[in-house]
């Protein structure tokens, strides 16, 4: 088992060959947070890692693939619900369902094999790279209400977070850390994900990137005071 108590407390990633893609070669990324995690990408840089700009990690969306193999458990433990109790549902949820109940056996098994097909693609990537940092939603934040941003309602409630499904399909571990603050306020995510069974890079790089904030960087632009209370 990896002692992640000793990752954290770590100060060495400079051994680190990193893999920086603010698209993943899909994602719709608000230009303001693209830019605040480009910025934090470089802090990894002064701790002495090796990061390459990927434009490219995936041939295409995965979403599908998300859709098809989560959802549809999802929907087969909530049938009841969709069929006789929708209202109890909410609706951006029910929609994916829908979807998701309405594929035939062999489409979905088609799926199945084309996440198996994902999983060796991405254990290819990260032969050549330690770790990957990304975005991780491709906007600050949601006004309250909302399940989907303006910009990108041409997406479902499951695709339009872009960065974070590829990796329940694959089973890589990931980390988040604060990147730093949009214009409105709201703190950006940076992603860090780690090849399979490889919890001890992600903790120790997220924790080195850390140390390179000021005191307290990251509670401050949450609103927590570090020595306790509300700011």
């Amino acid at each position: 088992m990896p002692d992640l108590l000793g990752a954290a407390s770590g100060t060495d990633a400079t051994d680190l060959r990193i893999a920086y893609s603010p698209t993943l070669g899909y994602a719709r990324p608000d230009p303001g947070v693209e830019a605040i995690v480009a910025q934090a990408v470089r802090a990894f840089e002064d701790l002495g890692c090796n990061v390459e700009l990927v434009e490219k990690v995936f041939d295409e969306d995965p979403a599908d693939l998300w859709t098809a193999e989560f959802y549809a458990g999802v929907g087969t433990r909530l049938r009841s619900f969709v069929e006789t109790q929708r209202d109890l549902l909410d609706p951006a949820v029910a929609e994916v369902l829908d979807a998701a109940l309405a594929q035939d056996m062999r489409s979905y098994y088609e799926k199945v094999f084309e996440r198996y097909a994902l999983r060796d693609k991405v254990c290819a990537f990260f032969e050549t790279y330690d770790l990957l940092l990304s975005p991780v939603l491709p906007v600050a934040s949601l006004d309250a209400g909302k399940n989907i941003p303006d910009q990108l309602r041409d997406r479902n409630l499951v695709s339009w977070v872009f960065y974070t499904y590829p990796f329940n399909l694959t089973g890589q571990p990931a980390a988040t850390v604060c990147a730093g603050v949009a214009a409105d306020g709201m703190p950006v995510g940076l992603q860090i994900v780690g090849r399979a069974l490889c919890e001890y890079d992600v903790v120790r790089a997220a924790a080195a990137y850390e140390r390179t904030m000021p005191a307290g960087y990251n509670l401050r632009h949450f609103g927590i005071n570090p020595i306790g209370g509300a700011i």
